[in-house]
């Protein structure tokens, strides 16, 4: 099994309101900066595994000239023993023209994510987000281009109603994807759409009308043959996203640009979010890590089980390879504190139904059972 390696790409025409992700506003002299930062970056990680996923996310890795996309794909592929299985790249409707899509999949690009939020132009215009008036035209020929296709959506915005859901599911059994990111709105970042709700300037949909929709979503996407095999995914003909399951699995991924993390033999660390620092300690020949941390074995069991309960297929007790006393333990704890949340599977750690609608409580209450978890391994 080989390794996921993740490119940022800061770049963005806007900023939407929404949006807490490290961002910068596109500059084609900072971008060409970047772009040689980036590869100063790779160079500085010896190649020792094997990429089986490559991920451009953002940011708007679709503003990224085609000609430096190229470049990095070519220059990751002499660093690294690189023949991956899934070439993912992000994009924004108003880069879907068919010139973009035909060089993307010709460079090596064979998964397209395509950042969609809501059909709904009112919805999206709140969140400064302009959306192309023939983007259907668009996705369409998205999805004749690309054999491989995601579409992401957001749930809770301001204005979302019945009738902008049903436009959102409509569009999906339109297009037909292989697959269907719907997250729930998180309001707990600080955005500049939360600092208007805060300052009771926009109102988000209150808690009652998500979960109702939410409900609407389960079902409308089952209909249509789409599996949910996370907590916000679903795919149909076996085509989950293989890069994110390397981070819900906790599995070995590196990232490359600002903000990017990376878990690699049980060393989490976590690149500057500071374009000016990051620039800094690239052209130092240093890398640009803020935080390091290496995992002690709970630590690394509890990230596994953070990350892996986001899964219908939960997590398989044998790989976290606990001595026995305490692998009973750690079942008999989540149990007595999850019990009404999880299967009765006893070779795996799984949430039920009830589960993944609660799962933030859920992974809440993991952080007590850790606590007790640490004391007990400690002994």
């Amino acid at each position: 099994m080989g390794m996921g390696l993740y490119i940022h790409i800061p770049f963005c025409a806007r900023r939407c309101s929404y949006c807490d992700f490290c961002t910068v506003e596109y500059d084609g002299n900072l971008v060409r900066q970047y772009h040689d930062l980036l590869k100063k970056e790779v160079e500085m990680y010896p190649a020792s595994e094997r990429v089986e996923t490559l991920y451009f996310g953002g940011g708007s890795p679709s503003l990224y000239p085609v000609e430096l996309l190229r470049d990095l794909m070519s220059f990751i592929s002499c660093s690294f023993d690189a023949a991956p299985v899934e070439v993912t790249i992000e994009a924004n409707p108003w880069e879907l023209n068919l010139k973009n899509l035909k060089q993307w999949r010709d460079i090596g690009f064979n998964r397209l994510s395509i950042g969609i939020q809501s059909s709904e132009r009112e919805i999206l215009e709140r969140c400064d987000r302009p959306v192309p008036k023939n983007l259907r035209d668009r996705l369409m020929a998205s999805r004749d281009i690309f054999e491989n296709l995601n579409l992401d959506f957001i749930l809770g915005l301001p204005g979302e109603n019945e009738s902008n859901v049903a436009g959102n599911l409509e569009m999906i059994s339109a297009i037909n994807p292989d697959h269907v990111s719907y997250y729930v709105f998180d309001s707990d970042h600080e955005t500049k759409l939360m600092r208007l709700v805060h300052d009771d300037i926009i109102d988000l949909p209150r808690q009652e009308i998500v979960e109702g929709l939410h409900d609407i979503i389960l079902d409308s996407l089952s209909k249509m043959g789409f599996s949910r095999y996370e907590i916000s995914s679903w795919e149909r003909g076996r085509r989950e996203c293989l890069h994110n399951l390397k981070y819900w699995r906790n599995e070995q991924y590196m990232g490359f640009g600002v903000s990017a993390g990376s878990h690699f033999d049980r060393k989490r660390y976590v690149n500057t979010s500071d374009l000016l620092e990051y620039r800094y300690l690239v052209n130092l020949r240093r890398r640009p890590v803020f935080e390091l941390r290496e995992n002690s074995v709970i630590q690394e069991v509890f990230e596994t089980l953070f990350m892996g309960l986001r899964l219908m297929e939960g997590v398989d007790l044998s790989k976290l390879e606990l001595p026995d006393e305490l692998n009973n333990t750690l079942v008999s704890e989540l149990r007595a504190h999850l019990g009404d949340y999880l299967s009765p599977d006893n070779s795996r750690i799984r949430l039920n139904d009830n589960g993944m609608d609660f799962s933030r409580s859920v992974l809440e209450k993991l952080i007590d059972i850790k606590e007790e978890m640490v004391i007990a391994f400690s002994t």
